[in-house]
């Protein structure tokens, strides 16, 4: 399963965030536009072979690096390798 750090580090290190990875926590409110979405999912797909449609994901999960995990582990996301 990824983790909320991984998660943290492929926002900040491919910028979809405007922040440091030192800057965000787990809580911190995120607001992702559609391109946002699409090159977070292309980011967790080549590195960890996990692939979620954004436009079929419930958004409302999208909104802190928390939720994002908590969609991920209801979804079984990045609990198998390629």
């Amino acid at each position: 399963m990824i983790t909320t750090y991984e998660i943290r580090r492929l926002l900040t290190q491919y910028s979809i965030v405007p922040l440091t990875l030192e800057e965000l926590d787990e809580d911190t409110p995120l607001t992702l536009d559609s391109l946002a979405l699409v090159w977070f999912q292309h980011a967790m797909d080549e590195e960890h072979g996990i692939s979620v449609d954004p436009y079929g994901a419930d958004l409302d999960h999208f909104t802190s690096v928390r939720g994002i995990h908590t969609f991920l582990a209801a979804a079984g996301a990045g609990t198998d390798a390629r």
